[in-house]
C-alpha cells in the first residue's frame, strides 16, 4: 500500500435497529451456543464495518450492559485501539496499480485469514475473524475459505457480513447460521432522523427516496438529492418529447456521484414498472395496463443493476447510462402505441 495513505481507527457504531440482531447473538453467547460461522445479511446499504466492530466488542466484552460493551475491560480497550490480537478483519484493499480500492477480496487475503484462524490464541477468549463485504470474495477466495468453514476450529468465530448473500456460494452459506440485520420500522427510522436534525417533512421524503434506509436518507439529504430528482424529472420529460437528446441528458447526470445516479435511474425505472403494470392506478386503468411493457421494464431493471456497476471511467458509465435511458424511452413509447 502507498505510504502516504492514512487509515483512521475503526470505531464501533450502535444504532437502535441493531438491537434485535445483537440480542440474538448475545443470547447465543450466554447459552454457549454460538455457532462457528455466522453469515449476517445487511438489508440496507450502510457500511457494515463499524457495526462489525460493535458486534465483536460485544462478543468479547466481559461486562456488557445489555447490548452495549463496557468499553473498559481489556478486550474493549484493545478493540477500541484496533489492536486486539485475536481479531482478524478482511476487507477490500487499496490497489497500488489502479490507485483505487480493489474490486474483490483476493485469495491471498483469505489465506492469511485461514493462517490466523489456526494460530494459538493470545487470550482465554474467542478468536474472531470477519470478512466484509463477503460477497466481494472472488471464486478463488471463497473456495479457499470453504474448508475452514466446513471444519470448525475450537473457540473461533467466523463472521461473514454481506449486502448480497445470494452472491456467496451455497457451499459456504449452507455451513453458516444466517442472520439478517433488518432495516428499522418506519416510525423508528423517522424518529432517528428527527434526532439527527431533519425536519418531519424532510424525513418522510428522504426516507421514501432511500427505500426505508435511514442512513441512506441522511446521506441523500446532505447531498441535496431532492433537487436532483426534481431536475431529472424535468430533463427526462424533455427527453421523452425529443426536446433534448440522450447525450445531453446523460452528460448532465454523470456530473453527480455515481451512487446517486444509480439510485435515481433505479427509482425512475421502478416508478414506470408500477405505472405500466397498473399497480398504482385506478381499477379501470388496470384493465388496460400494458403487461408486455411491464415485463420489458422489469427486465430493464435487472439490466440496470448490472450495467451501472461499470465505473472504469466516465465515458464507460455514460455509455451504459445512455443505453438504459434509450431502452426506457423505447418501452414507454411502445406502451402508448
Amino acid at each position: 500500500m502507498d505510504d502516504d495513505i492514512e487509515y483512521e481507527k475503526i470505531q464501533p457504531v450502535y444504532l437502535p435497529w441493531h438491537k434485535p440482531l445483537l440480542d440474538r447473538i448475545l443470547s447465543l453467547k450466554q447459552q454457549q451456543r454460538l455457532p462457528h460461522a455466522i453469515l449476517i445479511d445487511l438489508t440496507s446499504g450502510e457500511d457494515g464495518t463499524e457495526f462489525i466492530w460493535h458486534l465483536v466488542m460485544l462478543v468479547l466484552c466481559t461486562d456488557a450492559a445489555d447490548v452495549i460493551p463496557c468499553g473498559q475491560c481489556r478486550s474493549c480497550e484493545l478493540m477500541l485501539a484496533n489492536t486486539y490480537p485475536d481479531f482478524f478483519y478482511v476487507s477490500l484493499l487499496y490497489g497500488d496499480k489502479r490507485k483505487k480500492m480493489n474490486r474483490d477480496i483476493k485469495i491471498e487475503q483469505t489465506r492469511e485469514l485461514i493462517h490466523q484462524v489456526h494460530l494459538t490464541r493470545h487470550y482465554d477468549n474467542l478468536k474472531v475473524v470477519a470478512i466484509y463485504p463477503a460477497e466481494k470474495m472472488n471464486i478463488a477466495s471463497a473456495n479457499s475459505l470453504l474448508k475452514t468453514v466446513e471444519e470448525p476450529v475450537p473457540q473461533v468465530l467466523i463472521l461473514l457480513v454481506t449486502h448480497n448473500k445470494g452472491k456467496l456460494p451455497i457451499t459456504i452459506r449452507s455451513r453458516c447460521q444466517i442472520l439478517t440485520l433488518d432495516q428499522p420500522e418506519k416510525q423508528v427510522a423517522l424518529d432517528w432522523l428527527l434526532e439527527q436534525g431533519m425536519r418531519a417533512e424532510e424525513s418522510e421524503k428522504y426516507l421514501e427516496f432511500a427505500g426505508g434506509d435511514p442512513l441512506l436518507a441522511l446521506k441523500l439529504k446532505a447531498q441535496g438529492y431532492a433537487g436532483l430528482v426534481d431536475d431529472f424529472k424535468q430533463q427526462f420529460a424533455r427527453y421523452l418529447k425529443n426536446s433534448i437528446d440522450i447525450t445531453t441528458l446523460a452528460t448532465g447526470l454523470i456530473k453527480f456521484d455515481v451512487g446517486l445516479v444509480r439510485l435515481l435511474v433505479k427509482m425512475v425505472i421502478n416508478a414506470y414498472c408500477y405505472q405500466l403494470s397498473g399497480l398504482d392506478v385506478s381499477l379501470q386503468a388496470r384493465k388496460t395496463a400494458s403487461k408486455a411493457a411491464a415485463r420489458e421494464i422489469f427486465a430493464l431493471s435487472g439490466q440496470a443493476e448490472r450495467q451501472l456497476m461499470i465505473e472504469e471511467n466516465n465515458l464507460n458509465f455514460q455509455i451504459q447510462l445512455e443505453d438504459l435511458l434509450i431502452s426506457l424511452k423505447q418501452i414507454i413509447k411502445r406502451s402508448k402505441d
